[in-house]
């Protein structure tokens, strides 16, 4: 058998060309007949599923020296079809070393496979968005766990199966549900002649910065997501989900013009909740000048047939057999335009730095509130027990580190465990779309590390960006707000209360905006 995820399908009469049209998988040996499009590097057989954008990376005499897997956007575009990077050449080593300052700067969700000096090394994004598994015994590299799988799986022993697939807890620390398939750190590369790993990010960097020169990282990160999204759309459908959060509104406001090449901006509502979303995203649609297209339950019909042959789907391009996000439940990701990109606001949240909730001295090495936060179980499940199996593994992560990220260990945990454990298994699952962050690049994810923590954990980067960017959008309410007031949804933009408190944000915000033109000495988190 040459793939279990093969197996699986053909068991449960599912199409493998469709379950697996945005995943991949990298190879020693030939497969021979196998449903994946097959492209050689190096002596490496690099399959790739039929909606999988692929583009081959040259060095400056022509010659192969890699191939990009997923879509990604660097410093000169989209990267696409056939793409030289300069200063490189094959058939020398240093050529890694310019690779790996090119992917500094490189935005989206990818894989890329590289052969240069007779090695060859797998990359990937800064959160391992495009999933990059892993199994040293077969010798073979996949975007998730049975697709990696030339066996039947063999169940992790650390871990609670049925926590996982009825509670939602997380396979993470880089394992997944196969004992002995392991999730490649994202800001590692794997060395395919002993699949070994080997950190090469963060890389000399201070992650500090003073208060005068945020308005110039602010506006490096606007004029970044712009091209990014620019470049994308100008190659692919595109889709925007929009709330009354502050991520996606953060993402639309530096989109900027740009917002008008999008194809779809959109809310899905569940629940009360998303009702509000989608009620204030409608307001923020009609200032940015964009259809805003609301997508609800009650409304959206689909077959219980189909319902369940997607959630079937999903559980085998995971590969971990957990329940399917609400969107494939109730049928809404059949609204989307089929093989659309979806721009989600992951990575903005370092703007807001949401796992920094404790503003204690020992949280940096407080790991027991660190390997809580994983939601390797749910919360109220977790104990010294729980604890204590993880421990070893997390301080094998941790002595990766390198000084300046040790400065920051809250923020790479998120970025490099949590993430990957999340997006990074559900991302290359989506098969109706592929779902992708214009922020993902190690430069944008320096730039906002570089603020102030207790500045950033009060959200106040997210204000000032929005701020600068569209003040329309900053003036208008969040959930969070709206909550507090708890006011009727037809009173988004005429309660008095609720409209005092977006005048008192305005007000501190315009005030830190003074403190910026006074060379930041006003600035206090």
């Amino acid at each position: 058998m040459s793939s279990e995820a093969l197996y699986r399908c053909e068991e449960q009469k599912l199409n493998f060309a469709e379950v697996f049209r945005y995943q991949y998988l990298i190879t020693e040996s030939e497969l021979g007949d196998f449903p994946m499009e097959c492209r050689r590097l190096g002596g490496w057989h690099v399959h790739t599923g039929s909606h999988l954008p692929v583009a081959r990376i040259r060095d400056e005499k022509g010659k192969d020296l890699a191939l990009f897997l997923g879509i990604g956007v660097d410093q000169g575009g989209l990267i696409e079809v056939s793409h030289t990077l300069k200063g490189t050449d094959a058939a020398d080593l240093v050529s890694f070393q310019v690779i790996e300052k090119w992917l500094k700067h490189v935005a989206g969700r990818y894989t890329l496979i590289a052969h240069a000096g007779g090695q060859a090394r797998v990359y990937g994004d800064p959160v391992g968005m495009n999933g990059i598994v892993y199994d040293a015994a077969s010798r073979r590299v996949a975007a998730s766990t049975l697709l990696c799988l030339v066996r039947p799986l063999i169940q992790h022993p650390l871990y609670d199966h049925e926590i996982v697939e009825k509670e939602g807890g997380k396979y993470s620390l880089f394992h997944t549900r196969d004992a002995h398939v392991r999730r490649l750190n994202p800001n590692a590369y794997l060395d395919l002649a002993n699949f070994g790993e080997h950190r090469f990010w963060p890389c000399g960097e201070t992650f500090q910065s003073s208060a005068s020169e945020w308005p110039a990282l602010y506006d490096e990160m606007a004029e970044t997501t712009k091209h990014v999204v620019r470049s994308i759309a100008r190659s692919h459908t595109t889709a925007l989900p929009i709330s009354g959060g502050q991520d996606s509104r953060l993402l639309a406001a530096m989109i900027g013009p740009e917002i008008h090449q999008i194809g779809q901006v959109f809310t899905n509502i569940h629940n009360y909740a998303s009702r509000i979303d989608a009620a204030i995203a409608n307001r923020i649609a009609q200032r940015l000048g964009v259809e805003h297209q609301v997508f609800d339950k009650r409304k959206v019909r689909i077959r219980k047939w189909r319902a369940q042959k997607a959630e079937q789907e999903y559980r085998i391009a995971t590969g971990i057999m957990g329940a399917a996000p609400k969107e494939i439940r109730h049928g809404l990701h059949l609204q989307l335009a089929d093989g659309a990109v979806v721009l989600r606001g992951h990575q903005t949240d370092l703007l807001r730095a949401v796992f920094l909730t404790r503003p204690h001295p020992d949280q940096r090495t407080n790991f027991r509130w660190q390997i809580k936060r994983l939601l390797i179980v749910p919360r109220q499940r977790f104990s010294n027990r729980i604890y204590r199996r993880f421990l070893p593994f997390y301080e094998q992560w941790y002595d990766t580190l390198p000084p300046e990220a040790r400065e920051k260990p809250i923020d790479f945990m998120f970025l490099e465990i949590y993430y990957s454990s999340t997006v990074g298994v559900t991302f290359p699952a989506l098969n109706r779309n592929f779902f992708m962050s214009p922020f993902n690049s190690r430069r944008m994810i320096e730039l906002a590390l570089s603020l102030d923590d207790m500045y950033r954990r009060s959200s106040f980067p997210v204000h000032d960006i929005l701020w600068r960017q569209n003040r329309a959008l900053h003036d208008l309410p969040l959930d969070y707000e709206f909550l507090q007031v708890k006011a009727p949804l037809d009173e988004l933009e005429t309660n008095a209360i609720l409209g005092n408190l977006i005048a008192q944000r305005r007000e501190a915000t315009r005030n830190r905006a003074e403190g910026f033109m006074a060379g930041g000495r006003k600035m206090r988190a």
